[in-house]
């Protein structure tokens, strides 16, 4: 009975799977076709002010469901609807778009990370992840040139709670959101954006992978340190 039991969650998880890639593909297929684009949005503002906050939330999840650049969204949001309230709209979107990611992971392969190791330095990142996960969440969050996506996906591995999980992610995603859709906000049209802001969202960019990229270094030091 436990090994019928087995076989059912095992091909359980493979039909999950199969239809997620399946949604997968369909986002990749309507991106590259166009049908995604951020400047759809620009019709509906008007006439339906409302409908288009959920159309940009909806499209902005999904493309951080199947991994697709978001930026132009997050830009998009700061020129419709200001730095403020399309940062926090954008953070939102990722947010929910995130946790599906992470529930789809978590759903499919468990909590994979949680599982024991015989390296010193694997065991001790994976306490010191149980102990401070938000910290770790906090710090991606603030990072934006650590892919979105993926990292959801890496997330929903470890044994991080829902609770943390969402609220971490709204949280600290907020100023990094608010930081890009200020770009947007200056732009003279949405079309076209001229070489000064493209040049701050590089720099934004790059400060912050210089940093992620300290941090790292500082973090895994203690860890070999402590060995």
């Amino acid at each position: 009975m436990k090994y019928e039991n087995y076989k059912y969650i095992k091909y359980k998880q493979v039909v999950q799977l199969l239809a997620f890639l399946v949604f997968i593909f369909f986002i990749w297929y309507y991106y590259h076709d166009g049908l995604l684009n951020p400047g759809i949005l620009e019709k509906y503002l008007t006439n339906y002010p409302v409908a288009s906050v959920g159309l940009f939330m909806f499209t902005y999840s999904i493309l951080v469901i199947a991994s697709l650049p978001t930026l132009p969204l997050n830009l998009a949001a700061g020129f419709f609807w200001g730095s403020l309230l399309g940062g926090f709209y954008a953070a939102v979107a990722v947010t929910i778009g995130g946790w599906v990611s992470f529930r789809v992971a978590r759903s499919v392969f468990g909590k994979r990370f949680t599982k024991k190791f015989d390296s010193k330095i694997i065991s001790r990142i994976q306490q010191g992840f149980d102990n401070n996960g938000w910290k770790f969440v906090a710090f991606v969050r603030l990072t934006p040139i650590l892919p979105t996506g993926p990292i959801n996906y890496l997330l929903g591995l470890t044994s991080i709670s829902n609770i943390t999980f969402l609220w971490s992610t709204l949280v600290f995603l907020q100023p990094v959101s608010i930081a890009i859709a200020y770009i947007g906000y200056k732009l003279n049209s949405f079309d076209e954006k001229n070489l000064a802001d493209i040049d701050i969202t590089w720099t934004i960019i790059t400060v912050s992978a210089i940093l992620a990229f300290l941090v790292a270094i500082k973090y895994i030091s203690k860890i070999i340190k402590n060995t």
